[in-house]
């Protein structure tokens, strides 16, 4: 489905809200005051989420969940393995270095971390559009990123033609920038966008 510029904007205003939310709550985790903004916000096709996502054998951080409600579908926080160690590393209170491939207890915190994300987007959206939203417990994989997402779209589900991405930075530790994916079921979109009088 195309979406408008009106719909962009409106979606944009509901990741800020988000964003608000999750640096609320990023801040009382990590104990500083942490904000985030969002720089971008756009509907892509698709078959454009390799080219917006970059190099697919570099390696990230994905956070993922199932989104179960009326408008179901999947979304993803995705973060820069660098970026994912400083979040760690100020939850831990450490300056040491992390191997996000095997430290169980920094993992299980990036988990921690991922789900106040999504759950903050996903919040945003259901207070808009009045659809309830309920996240799943979420997964996480530390892997090359073509490799996480070939394994996100895999799995069982008729995704939507439009993935929404709306782009993240935080500050209050050293700039960290994230990507959080809505990838829509099928008619999950429009039901959105519909309840939303958009």
């Amino acid at each position: 489905m195309n979406v408008t510029q009106f719909q962009l904007d409106a979606l944009r205003e509901i990741g800020n809200i988000g964003s608000g939310n999750a640096a609320t709550a990023l801040s009382t985790l990590l104990q500083r005051r942490i904000e985030m903004s969002v720089p971008k916000v756009w509907a892509v096709p698709f078959e454009q989420v390799s080219a917006i996502v970059g190099q697919l054998d570099t390696p990230q951080v994905a956070i993922y969940v199932k989104v179960e409600g009326e408008a179901p579908g999947k979304a993803v926080f995705l973060f820069p393995v660098e970026s994912a160690e400083i979040v760690v590393q100020a939850l831990f209170g450490t300056n040491e270095p992390l191997d996000l491939y095997a430290d169980e207890m920094a993992q299980s915190a990036l988990k921690e971390v991922g789900n106040i994300l999504v759950s903050s987007f996903l919040v945003a959206l259901s207070q808009f559009s009045g659809i309830p939203l309920q996240p799943s417990v979420p997964a996480l994989a530390v892997d090359m990123i073509g490799a996480s997402l070939d394994a996100i779209f895999l799995e069982e589900g008729t995704l939507e033609d439009t993935v929404l991405f709306i782009d993240t930075q935080l500050s209050g530790i050293p700039e960290i920038e994230g990507q959080f994916i809505f990838l829509p079921d099928d008619g999950s979109l429009q039901k959105l966008l519909g309840a939303m009088g958009l």
